[in-house]
């Protein structure tokens, strides 16, 4: 019987997380010395605005928001990673970071002023107009391991690129 029950727990907390589709990226957890070359190339300020567009487990959300930054936003559609985003969050009482569970081609981010993306090419290519409708002049967008087209490359890092408009 405890087993039946295990089994239907586990199935009821998976299954959200089984149920979506990774269309746009799979989830990549960045390492450690990946996330701090991320926030030196965004160069987070007091008054920036961050966006983590696929947020995945909220790493980089975190980051900036322990660096300073006025608000930090994860944009993640998968619900059990938007639980644990949350959870961490809720521990470490970061009250500047918010996790949102939307698609990123729908959050609005005319408010953004930093932008880092771990996407797939494909979907890079794909958000070309939405980050050049959306973003204002001086935003900084931070692109991992992937190109961002039609967009000034700023910085280069062994750790990947850096554009803006």
């Amino acid at each position: 019987m405890l087993g039946v029950i295990l089994f239907v727990v586990c199935l009821l907390i998976l299954l959200p997380y089984l149920l979506v589709r990774q269309k746009d990226a799979p989830f990549v957890p960045l390492e450690p010395e990946v996330v701090e070359e991320v926030m030196r190339l965004a160069e987070i300020k007091k008054d920036d605005i961050f966006y983590d567009l696929g947020s995945g487990d909220g790493r980089l959300v975190i980051a900036a928001a322990l660096r300073g930054a006025k608000e930090a936003y994860g944009v993640e559609l998968s619900p059990l990673r938007v639980i644990y985003s949350k959870l961490w969050l809720k521990f470490l009482r970061l009250k500047n970071a918010h996790i949102l569970k939307e698609d990123i081609f729908k959050v609005d981010l005319s408010r953004a002023t930093v932008v880092t993306l771990y996407l797939l090419q494909k979907t890079n290519d794909k958000l070309v107009e939405k980050l050049r409708r959306e973003l204002r002049p001086g935003s900084r967008i931070i692109s991992i391991a992937f190109s961002l087209p039609g967009f000034k490359l700023l910085k280069v890092s062994p750790k990947g690129p850096i554009y803006g408009p």
